[in-house]
């Protein structure tokens, strides 16, 4: 019960910060969308990630990028949903599809692969291209996963503005703290500026784009 009032009191505590410029963003990005359905996709969002202490500000940045806050999205690869979850994720986290379904699914998928290797970018390769991508650093050698932690690092200040606009981040948990910022690039264009790379286009744009 202690538990469902903290929750509660997150979602009306976030309805006096950024949820309008949230709700407008998303609409923005997602002309189909109509104003019920944001405040719906916001407000589950704040209620998963209060409930699993988790960065409200990097799943919306993963929707983003995954869906652009559409719904009805479905990979070639069978992903679904405003989160991208595929089939097996479905039944690994007890879900449905529906919007409260999926983006619980999405929230407990990030907070797994966040748990198993507390660094955001690796997470991040978990959710796009399988946790099997880190042995040897082979997501390196994947342009679309590269791109993607890319795209996650781009969007996720501007979402961050957004979410926050009216009140100071509240939250301390750890996940938030190392969640991606100025740092975590820097710290990802080093890593990869020192590494004995070939020279091919993939690895020349990658390292064009952080450094």
């Amino acid at each position: 019960m202690t538990k469902r009032i903290l929750i509660l009191f997150f979602i009306s505590f976030f309805s006096f910060s950024g949820e309008n410029e949230m709700i407008t963003y998303m609409k923005k990005n997602n002309s189909r969308l109509s104003e019920k359905e944001a405040r719906d996709i916001y407000k589950n969002v704040v209620q998963f990630t209060t409930e699993y202490d988790f960065d409200p500000i990097l799943v919306f940045s993963v929707m983003k990028t995954e869906s652009n806050f559409r719904h009805s999205t479905v990979s070639t690869a069978g992903a679904k949903g405003l989160m991208q979850l595929m089939p097996e994720n479905f039944d690994e986290f007890n879900v449905d599809n529906t919007v409260k379904g999926n983006i619980k699914g999405g929230v407990k998928h990030l907070k797994r692969d966040y748990d198993n290797t507390q660094d955001i970018t690796k997470t991040l390769v978990c959710y796009n291209a399988g946790c099997g991508r880190l042995r040897n650093d082979a997501w390196r050698r994947i342009k679309e996963t590269r791109n993607y932690v890319k795209k996650i690092n781009d969007v996720y200040p501007e979402i961050k503005n957004l979410y926050y606009t009216n009140v100071e981040n509240p939250f301390s948990s750890n996940t938030v703290e190392k969640s991606l910022s100025v740092i975590e690039n820097y710290k990802i264009a080093v890593d990869v500026k020192n590494e004995k790379i070939p020279e091919n286009k993939e690895y020349k744009y990658w390292k064009e784009s952080y450094i």
